[in-house]
């Protein structure tokens, strides 16, 4: 019985292992193609007056804040004779059931042109209101730069900032809300990575 038993689970395990292998690829490419489909819908108004470059990794000076990765993959948009915007992508670690990855598009002046989160595993019907499908609460950054509000203005309303939290999934904007604040404030201190030389 036990040998029996033993098998069983060795086979179920190759089996598991099989599938995992088959299928890593493509989730890959499927996460791919949809922070591509969010790249393309955030840069859609900077669009009009340029156009999407390819991405490169631009390496990130000292005191990078944990929202963003080094190397950073920088999306340009640009016309023919300057760039008009950039998509970068950061993230949470912060979030009630783990890390947020989201992407910003900024105009040539720093300023919010969107924000999309790309992937989270927050509670549904709760935490889950940072996604676009769900809740418009992530437009309320549009327009906005960071030297547009105080420090402590960028926080969600129950810390004293500026913006809206969710009745009884307070951690979720709050995640959200500091990982923005932290991203903004060092590409203000660096904007040279945001810039690409055409």
């Amino acid at each position: 019985m036990i040998f029996r038993l033993t098998i069983f689970g060795l086979i179920t395990s190759l089996f598991v292992g099989i599938i995992y292998v088959i299928t890593r690829p493509l989730i890959f490419e499927s996460k791919e193609q949809a922070r591509l489909e969010q790249l393309y819908a955030l840069a859609k108004p900077l669009l009009a007056n340029g156009d999407i470059q390819a991405s490169i990794r631009q390496i990130l000076p000292l005191g990078a804040p944990p929202t963003l990765t080094s190397p950073i993959e920088v999306t340009a948009i640009t016309n023919a004779t300057a760039q008009v915007g950039t998509v970068i992508p950061f993230r949470s670690t912060e979030g009630y059931s783990g890390t947020i990855h989201m992407l910003m598009a900024l105009d040539d002046r720093q300023r919010i042109v969107g924000i999309r989160v790309i992937d989270h595993k927050e509670t549904p019907g709760l935490g889950d209101k940072i996604d676009i499908r769900k809740s418009d609460w992530i437009l309320q950054f549009n327009g906005l730069s960071y030297g547009d509000l105080s420090p402590s203005d960028w926080a969600v309303d129950k810390d004293g900032g500026r913006f809206d939290s969710f009745t009884g999934a307070t951690i979720t904007p709050r995640a959200v809300v500091n990982a923005l604040r932290e991203t903004l404030n060092y590409l203000d201190a660096n904007p040279q990575i945001l810039e690409m030389k055409q």
